[in-house]
């Protein structure tokens, strides 16, 4: 999958044609707030669907303009494809268009998957000093590229999941008791869509913790190793059968209904699951830190020298766990679809050693990369970049 063209029209402070992207590693360059950013942002746009940055679609239009347009052709093995996004003001609000090879696309299932990116920003970071919340946006942003059914399946949850406490809440303000047959119908809903979305992200952080693992070796040097290991609530985090998740996920709800009229809202579920990044020590402790059940020769259960990322790991730890992360959902993303994803990478080499950017640019190697940079000094030595000048939402393709 390759960016062979994206042009922009009142988007931001980006009007123009971006020059040809390389197959490579290349480099928008300039000062802050040239445009390099939204750049990266209006090419996200075709893999999420959404802005990474705001929900407030007003703001991605040029202030004064009645509309922006983003329009985006890209290689797909030997055929083209052409997507564009249009917002335009009506109102109070805004209105957002999106089509594929000229034709309107009416629900965003139908636009996801087209395009995928792996994208990088210094807000990342909170992947491991943020809270639950934002490690299951890296797992569910991920899926929903590569899974269709996955955007399915967490819209009904998400969907179920309010609808019943909504409910739940109404029963505690009254102290009413409730309909039996239809919580029970919500609960049977919630549970089927449940088992897809926890099925799904145990897969997925399966692989991402193997992978991950590698990328951090790779990239830093050390011995340490990297594990992500994901944290579903009850007996559903090792189970792959969908049926067998679904009906123990409605037993786990009917025992717990009680509870749930007392607090108003669903305690258990994929909304309080958990995506845990460690560092570990070794390789031994990296295998109880994934296997905590294992013994070892001795008969004794494995003692684990972990400590997680975000409560014990430098700033640089910290940020080689993110990129080693995100390489990783690349990888995963290419073994699932067979073309790798394009990345996105938001001002990353002025963070890294240059013994690091040397590292990064050859994991990079062989794969489309866009990435932001201030100062050149910060780029690593032969590399083969193209390197494109940003200045005032216009570009320049540099000698």
């Amino acid at each position: 999958m390759l960016i062979k063209k994206l042009e922009t029209r009142n988007y931001r402070n980006l009007t123009g044609t971006l020059p040809p992207l390389s197959d490579g590693i290349n480099v928008l360059c300039g000062q802050n707030a040239a445009g390099k950013t939204n750049t990266l942002e209006a090419m996200f746009l075709f893999a999420c669907a959404k802005s990474f940055r705001t929900s407030r679609e007003k703001e991605l239009i040029s202030r004064g303009a009645g509309s922006a347009d983003v329009h985006m052709t890209l290689q797909k093995g030997a055929n083209l494809r052409n997507m564009s996004v249009n917002y335009t003001v009506n109102g109070a609000s805004v209105t957002k268009r999106m089509s594929v090879d000229g034709f309107a696309v009416q629900k965003t299932s139908e636009f996801l998957g087209i395009f995928r990116a792996v994208l990088f920003t210094p807000d990342h970071l909170s992947l491991v000093k943020g809270g639950p919340e934002e490690r299951r946006k890296l797992t569910d942003l991920a899926l929903c590229q590569i899974r269709p059914r996955y955007v399915s399946a967490l819209n009904d949850y998400e969907k179920v999941l309010s609808q019943r406490n909504a409910y739940l809440k109404k029963l505690k303000i009254s102290g009413t008791a409730p309909d039996k047959d239809y919580i029970t119908v919500l609960s049977e809903q919630l549970s089927d869509a449940a088992a897809v979305v926890a099925r799904q992200r145990c897969m997925f952080c399966d692989k991402l913790s193997e992978i991950a693992g590698n990328m951090y070796s790779q990239l830093t040097g050390e011995k340490e190793k990297l594990c992500v290991k994901y944290s579903g609530f009850a007996e559903t985090q090792n189970l792959y059968d969908e049926k067998t998740a679904s009906k123990i996920l409605c037993g786990v709800y009917e025992k717990s209904l009680q509870s749930d009229l007392s607090l108003g809202r669903t305690f258990h579920g994929p909304h309080r699951d958990e995506l845990m990044i460690y560092i570990a020590k070794d390789e031994r402790a990296a295998s109880a830190t994934l296997n905590p059940d294992k013994t070892d020769d001795d008969g004794k259960l494995a003692r684990l020298t972990e400590w997680a990322a975000r409560s014990f790991g430098s700033q640089g730890q910290q940020r080689s766990a993110v990129l080693a992360i995100k390489l990783a959902e690349g990888e995963i993303i290419k073994e699932l679809t067979g073309e790798y994803p394009v990345f996105l990478l938001d001002d990353l080499f002025s963070e890294l050693d240059s013994e690091r950017r040397e590292r990064l640019s050859e994991l990079l190697s062989g794969k489309q990369t866009v990435i932001t940079c201030c100062d050149v000094s910060h780029l690593p030595k032969n590399a083969g970049l193209n390197l494109i000048h940003v200045e005032n939402g216009r570009y320049k393709q540099a000698l």
